[in-house]
């Protein structure tokens, strides 16, 4: 089984992971911050050490996007509604992020996915 470590570095070097997140959570799971890690732009600035022990913040994990799905790597068990909220906010930011490119992106990615499913090899017996 692979370590919390070793798996958000694998979903940070995978090459078709085209934006990852750090997702901070409060201690209450009511209070979410994403960090981006990849592309590495934040036009707000990074939050104050202040406003990171106001908040209650702790890191729980990274998010990606892989082709068109949202990957996570969490470092503990989360609730069900917890994920759904980290995976909102993670999809709403990279509809920010991608603006009106999202449906080029979209596109491009489904594109991708149906080369790649071609070229797969045919092992059906005729």
């Amino acid at each position: 089984m692979m370590t919390y470590s070793e798996k958000s570095t694998q979903l940070a070097l995978d090459a078709s992971t085209s934006i990852i997140v750090q997702v901070l959570l409060s201690r209450g799971n009511d209070d979410i911050e994403l960090i981006p890690l990849h592309p590495r732009q934040r036009p707000g600035g990074y939050i104050t050490r202040e406003e990171f022990a106001a908040r209650q913040l702790r890191a729980v994990g990274t998010v990606g996007l892989n082709g068109l799905r949202p990957v996570c790597v969490f470092k503990e068990p989360l609730e069900s509604s917890v994920v759904d909220a980290i995976i909102q906010a993670f999809t709403e930011y990279a509809h920010v992020l991608l603006g009106g490119h999202s449906a080029e992106h979209v596109a491009a990615e489904e594109v991708a996915e149906l080369n790649r499913l071609w070229s797969l090899p045919d092992n059906r017996a005729n």
